[in-house]
């Protein structure tokens, strides 16, 4: 056995859109440790819930030989500051990195962060099972390591076929009542605004490569679990912790429709009073199937819709069309669950009859909420930043720094750069990134003008 103390952790300082949700992945990780690695010790801290003396003290008190962190693009600092605290604290221990971004940037990180030992890229269990058993490094797929100060990247580990075959997530290493609800309104009996919304999944991969996304190259597919078992899941939660609000992570949640409706006929016959939400494409929904959903406790879902423009849906290899999309809102809305239309602005070669196109699509479908984050974001892994890279907007050398991810603002396919935009992405950066109380005297030092001026072109998280 080559690590008996391992310590899961979900590094402080990142949320979703400002939501804070389970580690889902980690808990799945901790599962198959548990499960299959007698002797070891294994336990999780979510510093993101917690906050940095949480991790911090757990590192102190369960002196760990092997802390795994996870770590998704906008939160890859936060995990490094995690592995050198780790580093600092207990001599010797070593750090495992998995998730999105040590997946597509595995070289970078253990080129560039000394307090990196480990990388598992892809889907982790198996990986990082090995890892902790003693297994030579040289024999674990899906690790990347060093040696002798070489980074040495083993084969791709092939993806589970059997997700059945997976435990369920081990919510025993966390406290699932210190998580915040989410929505609002009475579903089912069940208050979204105070019951703690529980994160499942359905399946792992999507069923599309849109160019903006990296989901196609991290999980290569799509796989689906016994909607059978999803309700074996899901009634556990709620005898375990009285859970009643759940909302389904996947990317394409309606991926087997058969699986879906066997997942809801379950919830049906065993009477379980529950709130849900969920993800997934318009190509993937159909009357009948939207309507068992809405009988199993369905409330809301949220469709990739990203343009109202046929050229743009194609440019950006969405495999929709218009038609589709309006057909989804609509039947949707008729089967009693509230949808949410995904939208992005700004995507390379966009024009303004594009963007009055998708305008018009909103008005006319009326969907019930209209999500957007006003911008388009750039990460690793995925076809936009090859295109950014080969524009020479951005390059690899970009991620070692303190940004985020990267935002579009033109240079691509004869798109004009908007350099007052950028400037403003800059500043909204540096006010965000500063201590509070510098923040607090360089606001008070502007006029009054000029404060009114950037808070209506910025976004403020102070």
């Amino acid at each position: 056995m080559r690590f008996r103390r391992v310590l899961l952790v979900n590094p402080p300082k990142v949320a979703q859109g400002g939501y804070k949700p389970s580690p889902l992945g980690l808990l799945y990780l901790g599962a198959y440790l548990k499960k299959n690695c007698k002797g070891v010790d294994v336990r999780m801290v979510d510093g993101a819930i917690e906050g940095e003396w949480k991790v911090i003290q757990a590192l102190k008190e369960f002196k760990p030989d092997l802390v795994g962190i996870g770590a998704l693009t906008p939160g890859r600092h936060q995990g490094l500051w995690v592995a050198k605290v780790s580093k600092r604290l207990i001599p010797g221990v070593a750090t495992v990195f998995g998730n999105v971004h040590p997946t597509l940037m595995w070289k970078q990180m253990l080129e560039y962060y000394p307090e990196v030992d480990y990388v598992v890229r892809g889907e982790g269990e198996i990986t990082l099972f090995e890892l902790v058993i003693g297994l030579p490094l040289s024999k674990i797929q899906g690790l990347a390591w060093r040696k002798h100060n070489k980074v040495i990247e083993n084969p791709n580990r092939p993806m589970l076929q059997d997700l059945n075959s997976l435990p369920p997530p081990a919510w025993e290493l966390v406290n699932p009542k210190i998580y915040p609800a989410r929505g609002e309104g009475i579903v089912n009996g069940v208050d979204l605004a105070r019951e703690v919304r529980f994160p499942l999944i359905f399946s792992r991969g999507c069923m599309a490569s849109c160019t903006f996304c990296s989901s196609w190259m991290i999980w290569k597919g799509y796989r689906w679990r016994n909607g059978k078992l999803v309700a074996d899941e899901v009634e556990s939660l709620m005898n375990r912790f009285g859970a009643k609000h759940f909302v389904f992570q996947d990317d394409t949640l309606t991926g087997s429709r058969d699986d879906i409706i066997l997942f809801c006929k379950e919830i049906i016959k065993r009477k379980l009073k529950i709130a849900i939400y969920g993800t997934t494409r318009v190509d993937k929904v159909d009357i009948r199937l939207l309507k068992m959903m809405k009988k199993a406790g369905f409330y809301e879902l949220s469709y990739g819709i990203e343009s109202g423009s046929p050229g743009m849906l194609v440019k950006i290899n969405k495999r929709t069309d218009v038609e589709m999309i309006e057909k989804a809102i609509k039947i949707t809305k008729l089967a009693g669950i509230k949808a949410n239309a995904l939208m992005m602005y700004g995507l390379p070669r966009e024009t303004e009859q594009d963007k009055i196109m998708s305008k018009k699509l909103i008005k006319k479908m009326k969907p019930d909420e209209v999500g957007t984050v006003g911008s388009v974001w750039v990460f690793p892994g995925t076809a936009l930043y090859e295109q950014a890279k080969n524009a020479k907007l951005i390059n690899d050398s970009f991620w070692l720094g303190p940004k985020p991810y990267y935002i579009y603002r033109g240079g691509i396919g004869g798109d004009t750069i908007d350099t007052t935009q950028q400037l403003l992405d800059e500043i909204n950066f540096k006010l965000n990134d500063m201590p509070f109380k510098t923040y607090t005297f360089f606001m008070g030092y502007m006029d009054r003008f000029t404060r009114k001026y950037l808070h209506k072109h910025l976004i403020f998280t102070k």
